[in-house]
């Protein structure tokens, strides 16, 4: 069964859609949609805190939760269902390179999942993740992951509730990196590790990098 916070971020992503909720301008508060919805405030907040992962939503203390604005001039906001929303470099089983085996502490006979993407808003990218998958949890990953975002590709997959460790660095963007977002070599990016994982065992890694003039993290993560 679908997680009740899923269910509401997917009302939250329809209202952003359909062009309800506007750039620059304040979603309902926590406590209205609660009772809206009748869910409790802490399932709303989960939601809420998914998309601000996904650069979607920014929170302003005493101001509210708003909309981020893309970097276009099209009205819509093409997110995690359009096809125009993420753009795959490559989704394949490795079996060489040692970064993957380091990140899921697998030994180098295994192999593994390894998919690239690049998410926008409109034609603005956004973020270009680089995830890994440890083959235990994830055996196959296939197109059905493409666009979905971190959280509900693991707990689609039966592992709704992993610990999440953020590692957020602010660097200097890499040529190649920097194709990919549309930026300037040498630009500062926001690095973002995230390592997903039950215990000891992290289930799920993904390095992600953001354009360091557009993107503001914020996170705060609490368990239902």
């Amino acid at each position: 069964m679908q997680k009740k916070y899923l269910e509401i971020k997917d009302y939250l992503m329809e209202r952003i859609r359909s062009g309800e909720y506007k750039p620059e301008q304040a979603i309902p508060a926590e406590r209205e949609l609660a009772a809206q919805l009748g869910v409790s405030r802490m399932t709303v907040r989960k939601a809420i805190e998914e998309l601000m992962y996904e650069g979607l939503l920014i929170r302003r203390k005493g101001s509210g939760t708003f909309l981020t604005t893309a970097k276009s001039s099209k009205p819509d906001l093409l997110l995690e269902a359009g096809e125009n929303a993420v753009k795959i470099v490559s989704c394949k089983l490795c079996s060489e390179g040692s970064y993957g085996y380091k990140m899921l502490g697998l030994d180098p006979s295994r192999s593994y999942w390894r998919l690239r993407r690049v998410r926008r808003i409109g034609h603005q990218p956004y973020a270009y993740e680089d995830i890994y998958f440890h083959p235990d949890f994830f055996p196959t990953v296939g197109r059905e992951f493409y666009t979905k975002g971190l959280s509900r590709m693991a707990a689609e997959s039966g592992y709704p509730d992993l610990t999440v460790y953020e590692d957020v660095e602010a660097l200097l963007c890499l040529h190649n990196t920097a194709l990919l977002l549309k930026v300037e070599t040498g630009s500062p990016i926001l690095q973002i590790k995230s390592y997903f994982s039950s215990g000891d065992q992290v289930m799920m890694f993904c390095r992600s990098y953001h354009p360091g003039d557009s993107y503001k993290y914020q996170s705060l993560r609490r368990p239902l």
